[in-house]
């Protein structure tokens, strides 16, 4: 018996060697002509790149190796995910049942050391041509009987984690001159393989980011307000479109005892969940400002003291807002701003509206700098006369060759909406559809109309 525990004429990737039929039986394919040999490999290749399953994959890759050479059994190990010297033996033909290596690895034995540890972590093709394998080797049931095995191994990161060992029951089962094809082809296929796991992983990891930003946007909708107040004085109506699931614009409304109304709009900096998030805790601070703080520029200075203690220093955002009060006996619109885009007022006129820009008062957005103070400011409205909130999702809205709508886009569709016979905010909404066309929008959309009753 040799003294290596592969046997004594195992040989390295071998120097070239013609076969004799003496020592190697003829392959299926040796008989067949080059086309239909093409053909066959053709086949094989079209098959493997329809699997959407590792295992389904590994079984068209196996039958194609016996194919190619055939064998009487076969063992496959891999290393990956283990320290060494352990490895994991993931499929034999002496078992029964199969098992599959990539949903139900805790099924499979884990050992060290043997023939098979060696091959492994040699990280070389090997053909042993009079394999003997002790009894007391951890892989002895899956190799007893054999008497030559041709060892191939699959590499990734230049290391072989994975070895397929064809069997055969007759010493030089296996003709060296097709090692160099079937390391080749086995590294194909494990290539195949893997990526084949990325992108079911990817799959997974993907459907669980959805299930999580569906979540996140069922969240933001709790947040936004599900009716828009009742007032005789005041009319509103609102237009909110996200980006993505969920998006960091908001707006609120608060009616307080002595009858005014409290209008907030906020546009957090970025979309997504991050953005949700942040939104999430302006609108916790928004409903839990004390009483003293409800005039435009206090309420805006409240929330941008705990914005810039606990959050934006650490997310590096920031947040825009307009905070106004509307006071009906008065008709008197009093505001601050917070770098938010001004807002426009429409004077109603009998065909055509007047437009002003309400650009009086602004400060820092939110969370900047908690030092940073808000001046007022206010505008007596008509009845009839409109205010237009927006977020900058409006401004920033571009067509399909990258024009972006702009502030002269909303203000082309609001002047030409005729206050008689006219909807503004359909006029609008349609005219932001129009402009972005087939174009996937970048940013959350929202508009909120106030009209003076």
């Amino acid at each position: 018996m040799a003294s290596s525990p592969l046997g004594a004429q195992d040989s390295p990737v071998p120097r070239p060697v013609l076969p004799t039929p003496s020592s190697v039986g003829p392959g299926i394919l040796n008989l067949l002509p080059v086309e239909e040999r093409l053909e066959l490999v053709t086949e094989t290749m079209r098959e493997l790149s329809r699997q959407t399953d590792p295992q389904s994959m590994a079984r068209v890759y196996l039958r194609h190796l016996r194919q190619l050479l055939p064998n009487d059994g076969l063992v496959a190990v891999s290393r990956r995910d283990l320290p060494s010297p352990h490895y994991r033996v993931t499929r034999s033909s002496r078992w029964r049942e199969e098992v599959d290596p990539w949903l139900h690895r805790e099924k499979l034995p884990v050992v060290t050391g043997g023939i098979l540890g060696e091959l492994l972590y040699g990280n070389e093709p090997r053909i042993i041509e009079d394999l003997q394998v002790p009894a007391n080797d951890p892989g002895y049931e899956h190799l007893n009987g054999f008497r030559s095995m041709a060892a191939i191994p699959m590499y990734d990161q230049g290391r072989a984690l994975v070895l397929v060992a064809l069997l055969s029951k007759n010493p030089k089962g296996f003709d060296p001159e097709k090692l160099p094809d079937l390391v080749l082809t086995g590294n194909l296929y494990g290539r195949a393989s893997h990526n084949l796991i990325l992108a079911r992983q990817l799959e997974q990891s993907v459907q669980e980011l959805d299930f999580e930003l569906r979540r996140m946007e069922k969240v933001q909708a709790s947040m936004l307000p599900t009716r828009l107040p009742s007032l005789p004085y005041l009319g509103l109506e609102r237009h909110h479109q996200t980006a993505r699931r969920a998006g960091g614009d908001y707006y609120d409304f608060f009616p307080y005892p002595d009858g005014t109304l409290g209008i907030l709009m906020a546009d957090v900096s970025g979309s997504g969940a991050s953005a949700t998030s942040l939104m999430a805790i302006v609108h916790t601070l928004a409903h839990t400002c004390p009483a003293e703080c409800t005039a435009p520029g206090a309420f805006l200075a409240y929330l941008n003291r705990h914005l810039s203690d606990r959050c934006n220093s650490a997310l590096d955002t920031f947040v825009t807002a307009f905070y106004g009060v509307f006071q009906p006996v008065t008709r008197t619109l009093r505001f601050a701003m917070a770098g938010h885009p001004p807002p426009r007022l429409l004077l109603a006129g009998q065909e055509a509206w007047r437009r002003r820009v309400l650009d009086m008062s602004d400060g820092l957005p939110l969370g900047l700098d908690r030092q940073e103070r808000y001046g007022e400011s206010q505008v007596v409205l008509n009845p009839g006369d409109m205010v237009v909130l927006y977020t900058d999702g409006v401004n920033d809205l571009e067509s399909p060759d990258g024009k972006p709508f702009g502030v002269n886009g909303l203000d082309l569709a609001l002047a030409t909406t005729n206050p008689q016979t006219e909807k503004p905010m359909e006029k609008v909404v349609r005219a932001l559809r129009h402009h972005a066309g087939a174009r996937q929008i970048r940013d959350d959309l929202t508009l909120v109309l106030l009209r003076c009753k």
